[in-house]
């Protein structure tokens, strides 16, 4: 039987957002994947961000707009601003209940999206995703990503295991009280969104995922990368404080 709270879930709509720059490659595939499984999730909105692509991302978007539903809408950076920036845009301009952000490999399947509704339904302002075996994952990328780990639980202090997850659902309504407060325009809206999410008081879960990789990505971690990284991090820090939920709040692994 449904409980009264899993009901509520249910019948929210969804928009999701997908931040694209350079994803001629991938976005058709992943835009058919999601228009297929509308249906049954409630998806009623797909917005694409196009962040100043050189490629036909944009025009791959606008024939997947032709489908009478959910709707699809393309959003465009004229010039590249980064992902931070291109998610803003994106729950900006959601007309859902609920807003999840994809990547546009598509790495997390949208069927997660039922059980974070249940997580919703059960009270929850934001889901943010948390993957297991990353198979096929480049070493540098997973040593990369471990690295990043030990630099945000050391700097920043988030109490969750894989904040850069790409999938993340939260109500539309508790947008306004995180989108104000950003500031990161390229890297490190994770850390960010979820620092400020949690010192407003949102309550947080983390939900187990699986993850598949997905040749084609566009990102390159450099040199410079690994530079940036401890500097972006203590600028989130100093900004917003420490990620640890106030005491009373809540944030939880779940």
């Amino acid at each position: 039987m449904t409980s009264p709270a899993g009901a509520r879930a249910a019948a929210l709509t969804i928009t999701v957002v997908i931040p694209a720059k350079d994803e001629e490659q991938r976005i058709g595939h992943a835009l058919d994947r999601l228009v297929a499984a509308s249906p049954g999730l409630g998806i009623t909105e797909i917005i694409v961000v196009d962040d100043g692509s050189k490629d036909r991302t944009g025009a791959i978007v606008r024939e997947a707009a032709q489908h009478p539903a959910p709707d699809v809408r393309l959003l465009r950076h004229e010039v590249n601003r980064g992902k931070s920036a291109s998610l803003r845009t994106g729950m900006l301009a959601a007309t859902g209940d609920l807003v999840a952000l994809f990547d546009a490999d598509l790495s997390v399947a949208p069927e997660h999206l039922s059980d974070a509704l249940a997580l919703i339904g059960a009270g929850a302002d934001l889901v943010i995703g948390r993957r297991g075996e990353r198979e096929g994952q480049s070493l540098v990328r997973r040593l990369g990503s471990r690295l990043f780990g030990v630099l945000q639980r050391s700097i920043v202090r988030l109490p969750f295991v894989d904040t850069q997850c790409p999938f993340k659902v939260v109500r539309r309504e508790a947008l306004g009280a995180v989108l104000p407060h950003l500031f990161v325009e390229r890297w490190n809206f994770d850390v960010e969104f979820l620092v400020v999410a949690i010192r407003q008081g949102l309550d947080v879960r983390e939900l187990p995922v699986e993850w598949k990789h997905v040749d084609g990505s566009t990102i390159r971690l450099t040199p410079g990368y690994f530079v940036e990284q401890p500097r972006a991090l203590w600028q989130i820090r100093r900004a917003h404080g420490s990620g640890r939920p106030p005491k009373g709040r809540r944030a939880d692994a779940r």
